[in-house]
């Protein structure tokens, strides 16, 4: 039974470079993927079919909301197959995940009921993931302000151990999440979601 660390939160949150550290800081072999994985599957220049991006904005400030296509539903449904995969295969994983609604985490639970998965919510101060999204150059500024409300909204915010990232390192996070995992070897938050279906 492989152990899987499954990482929600918003983008800029962290995840990331969590997931990166966490690579580093354990004895264990994890394989790393997520949503950005898939992202870079997307043919140069033809985002569309997969991914819509609409600015706007509200009291906080610019926002960017993203719908996905039909071509994109195609391929992002994958990624709970393509976990299952790699699990049932051997593999630790680490998933660095975005989810905006319940069936998108209930897809997990049902493909991943045989593993034992740490169901984690990475949490950032808005104001610290905005800084970042200026300061990375790589993503569109906006996404965390619309993000934020969704993402550990009520099914999903059903987690194992929460993270904020606002004021400490990704090593330091990583350090956290693996005593987590080494002091509870039974997670609960899947078995929880998956009854609740």
């Amino acid at each position: 039974m492989s152990k899987i660390i499954f990482l929600n939160g918003c983008g800029s949150s962290g995840k990331t470079s969590i997931a990166k550290a966490i690579q580093h800081e354990s004895p264990n072999l994890w394989l790393s993927f997520g949503v950005d994985t898939f992202i870079d599957m997307i043919p140069f220049g033809r985002i569309e079919p997969y991914l819509k991006f609409i600015p706007g904005q509200n009291e906080r400030g610019l926002t960017m909301h993203v719908e996905s296509g039909l071509e994109g539903g195609k391929l992002f449904s994958a990624m709970p197959k393509f976990a299952e995969m790699l699990a049932t295969s051997g593999n630790n994983l680490i998933i660095d995940e975005v989810l905006f609604d319940e069936e998108a985490l209930k897809d997990y639970v049902r493909y991943l009921k045989t593993h034992t998965v740490y169901y984690i919510g990475i949490f950032c101060d808005l104001e610290v993931m905005q800084e970042r999204e200026v300061l990375r150059r790589d993503r569109c500024i906006g996404l965390s302000n619309d993000q934020i409300d969704r993402v550990h909204q009520g099914f999903l915010n059903q987690y194992d151990f929460k993270v904020d990232t606002t004021s400490i390192s990704p090593s330091r996070a990583a350090r956290l999440i693996l005593k987590f995992i080494d002091d509870n070897p039974v997670p609960k938050a899947f078995q929880s979601l998956g009854k609740q279906e």
